[in-house]
């Protein structure tokens, strides 16, 4: 797992650098101006409370996945990708001219979006990388972590071993209702991005799709919302030997 987490961020990142050529740079300001806006931004910030009616956008881009037949569990290397609105974080540009700030995601509220269907406990401390957010003037705010994850897919036998298998990936808020935080899809994209995918094993990802449900559950009577994800593998006879 981590022999194919490092092959993976290895080529990621080879990808980036050309990504990022001729990209006009955001003005993020001098170290003083920053100082600043920062100060200025969490003089009465309180990450422990909410914002007003969060509407949290969620997706995932893949970048990397192995079915465990034995465990019957997916092992996946993603990017969870979130962006809310804040407007406590929001400033004005002419008093600060700064296009974009980078902040340690700790010092900031940030939506509790879990893993429900985890195959082990799931924690953004442990199963992550601890980045910064971003956050925009208009008090955008952008999370990026990069994070392991194991969830159960159970190996259909049926159609081993070079059928498709179907495999499922649920999140949403745990504490959150969706009255006080709704949950939408990243870019009003329904899919998992497959843009930075390493095929690195036997694997091949079909296809994906997402649904946004709203369930009420017997703990509570305020509704929740989830997205659900559906994987659909299929397992090849050639293996790529890369970072083998």
């Amino acid at each position: 797992m981590m022999k194919l987490a490092l092959c993976i961020l290895v080529l990621v990142a080879l990808g980036l650098g050309e990504k990022t050529k001729n990209v006009p740079q955001a003005k993020q300001g001098d170290v003083k101006l920053r100082t600043n806006l920062i100060r200025s931004l969490m003089e009465d910030y309180d990450n422990g409370i909410n914002p007003d009616s969060a509407d949290v956008k969620f997706g995932i881009s893949l970048l990397g996945l192995d079915l465990d037949a034995e465990e019957n569990t997916l092992n996946t290397n993603v990017w969870l990708r979130t962006k809310w609105q804040d407007s406590r974080l929001a400033w004005d540009t002419k008093v600060f001219p700064i296009d974009v700030l980078r902040v340690e995601s700790s010092r900031v509220w940030h939506p509790d979006v879990t893993l429900y269907n985890s195959a082990e406990p799931f924690d953004y401390k442990t199963s992550c990388v601890d980045t910064n957010v971003v956050v925009y003037p208009s008090g955008e705010v952008l999370w990026v972590p990069p994070c392991q994850m194991k969830s159960p897919c159970k190996n259909n036998l049926k159609t081993h071993p070079y059928g498709e298998q179907v495999c499922t990936i649920k999140f949403g808020s745990w504490t959150y209702d969706n009255d006080i935080m709704s949950l939408g899809f990243f870019n009003n994209e329904t899919t998992i991005d497959l843009t930075d995918y390493q095929k690195l094993n036997e694997w091949k990802v079909v296809s994906t799709s997402g649904v946004l449900n709203t369930k009420t559950y017997p703990c509570c009577s305020e509704p929740y919302s989830d997205i659900t994800y559906n994987v659909t593998i299929r397992r090849t006879p050639e293996v790529d030997t890369l970072c083998q």
